[in-house]
């Protein structure tokens, strides 16, 4: 009776808390931009436009977000060989998404809609797909680790990778990626691995091998899935023995599950060939791998986007490695899989994936990390009821991080792939920004508490008196450049940099900078856009993207001087304007503080 409580207890929390996120926080999100676009485009193209070999043009006058034809009309500068548009993504999510496309193309018709595609009833659809398709990965996550656990353990195991990793994030706001359906797939694979073994029909080992050739076809480095059923159930000479007995015994199964794999391949390949005239064909352009420089480290435990900083929980899965016997069938699975599959992705140019909240491949390796994150919570369950509860606490905090990580993202006041360690902390549990809050996002400095500072001395001021003459489009502009002098600088240990600004235009992708420097030894750029506006002094909420045009505003920051620092060295109060917007300035300064 009491195990029932706590399971009921657990299964409320997980809705409950996903309930509260969706309504307050997703509510207003689109699955049509990015990747998730790329991937989606094959449905529409396919059934409604019939334009796969001309993926770019899309009707202007069926209602389409204005979003959806701009992306469209970037495809063709991906030139092929043939000269046709090619949607660098491959079909795979697509397959898994056309149920709940069909079902929203049928309402859209039924109700005389605009049934373009890409108008809400889509959208709606396709954001309950990666709520269903997560569910469903879960649910056979639960039914796997029953296997090795008890049913309240289990049921910890799924709730902390649903609550307590980007797992979250992507099945309840950022829907129509490819990581979600993939955590399905993994979570099937392993649940046919099992069933294979246990029962080797032809249609087991049909069914594993088209899991496998989807996989692979959603993301071919994952190819590395196939290790997966091939390693299940070895952990010693004996088992090896007795597994390699299995495939001899199953070669018909074995021929069968390869044929299978292969199947999903043919649609994408006869895509390929028609629009490029190769069967195979590399579709990302310039963009793949460095092999001999992974960014392991960068990718793991980094807050630009790494992986445990956005899952905290999963330490405990590393963990819980130690702790293989209690799930033996599975280890060697896991010892080859894991280790070449975190080196394959960090390998990637874009090792931190910059669409998303956190490492977001690390999430197909979920449903192999949750046997061993599980066996660490059964450990913990054996000790001492203070380790318990202290356990307790860590998880709860854990938990609550992630989710106010995506609470944050969400609302623009976050965005991790350019976070930093200082900035996270600095934000932890705080819903608003204020103005300190931009300044150590960008510099990776915590701020001074103003009312402690004395001031020492101006170093120098530059002022241009029309403040509407005065503006530079150079990609940088020196403002001020002077050399440093332990005299002059005497006991201060600050510099403030500050300005007044205005821009006239919207900001390009790449920010205006204030940017203090003295060659190797300095260098703090500081984002001038956000800093300006009345949201100073209204109190509006603001984002770290916020901007407003043709209004004056100060700006400034404060950066410890480095013992580095020697005399003669030249320090330089310059913009930084990599994309040549005008920028209007005046009353920019340095000064020392201590």
């Amino acid at each position: 009776m009491r195990r029932r409580l706590v399971n009921t207890g657990i299964l409320l929390a997980l809705i409950f808390t996903s309930l509260v996120f969706v309504i307050n926080y997703s509510s207003k999100t689109t699955s049509f931009y990015g990747d998730s676009l790329g991937y989606y485009m094959y449905l529409p193209a396919t059934v409604i436009y019939h334009n796969l070999d001309s993926i770019d043009h899309l009707p202007k006058d069926k209602g389409i977000n204005d979003g959806v034809l701009g992306y469209a009309s970037q495809i063709k500068d991906q030139p092929t060989p043939t000269g046709k548009p090619l949607d660098q993504y491959t079909y795979g999510i697509a397959l898994m998404e056309a149920p709940f496309f069909f079902i929203a193309h049928i309402y859209e018709k039924a109700t005389g809609a605009a049934a373009n595609g890409y108008s809400l009833a889509y959208d709606h659809l396709i954001k309950f797909s990666a709520f269903l398709y997560a569910l469903l990965g879960l649910i056979l996550l639960y039914k796997i680790l029953r296997l090795y656990f008890n049913d309240t353990i289990a049921l910890c195991g799924v709730t902390f990778i649903f609550l307590g990793t980007n797992l979250f994030w992507f099945s309840l706001y950022q829907a129509g990626m490819s990581h979600v359906p993939l955590f399905f797939l993994y979570s099937l694979l392993m649940y046919m691995t099992i069933r294979v073994h246990e029962q080797p029909k032809l249609s087991l080992f049909v069914v594993t091998g088209i899991v496998c050739g989807l996989i692979t076809l959603v993301r071919p480095t994952d190819i590395l899935c196939v290790f997966i059923p091939l390693l299940y159930n070895v952990y010693d000479k004996n088992s090896l023995r007795q597994k390699m007995l299995f495939l001899k015994e199953n070669m018909r199964g074995i021929g069968s599950c390869i044929v299978a794999a292969a199947l999903p391949f043919i649609p994408q390949l006869l895509y390929w060939k028609a629009i490029t005239g190769h069967y195979f064909y590399y579709s990302y352009g310039t963009q793949g791998f460095n092999w001999a420089h992974p960014k392991i480290i960068e990718g793991l435990f980094y807050f630009s986007n790494g992986w445990l900083p956005y899952s905290p929980i999963m330490i405990f899965s590393l963990l819980g490695l130690l702790s293989y016997k209690a799930y033996k069938k599975w280890a060697w699975s896991i010892a080859l899989v894991l280790p070449v599959y975190v080196y394959v992705i960090y390998s990637w140019y874009c090792y931190n994936y910059i669409n998303g909240l956190g490492s977001r491949p690390m999430i197909h390796m979920y449903p192999l990390l949750a046997l061993p994150l599980t066996a660490f919570i059964q450990a913990i369950s054996k000790q001492r009821a203070i380790i318990k509860a202290f356990f307790g606490m860590i998880c709860v905090f854990f938990i609550t991080v992630n989710i106010s990580y995506s609470m944050q993202e969400s609302k623009g006041i976050l965005v991790s792939p350019i976070s930093n360690i200082k900035y996270n902390l600095q934000m932890t549990f705080k819903m608003h920004l204020d103005y300190n809050d931009l300044v150590v996002k960008d510099i990776w400095t915590w701020q001074p508490d103003t009312s402690r500072l004395t001031k020492v001395g101006t170093l120098a001021c530059k002022h241009f008196g029309d403040t509407a003459s005065f503006h530079t489009a150079d990609s940088a502009y020196t403002l001020i450049s002077l050399p440093y002098s332990k005299e002059l600088f005497k006991d201060a240990t600050w510099i403030k940099c500050s300005g007044r600004f205005m821009y006239p235009q919207p900001p390009g992708y790449y920010r205006h900078l204030l940017v203090v420097s003295c060659g190797s030894k300095l260098w703090r750029g500081c984002t001038i856009e956000n800093k300006i506006g009345d949201w100073r002094t209204t109190g509006e909420n603001v984002r770290l993207d916020h901007f407003e045009t043709n209004k004056w505003g100060d700006m400034y920051y404060y950066v410890r001087i480095r013992p580095a620092l020697q005399d003669g060295d030249t320090i330089k109060l310059s913009i930084a304007n990599t994309d040549k917007l005008p920028l209007y300035i005046d009353n920019v300064c340095l000064e020392l503080y201590k």
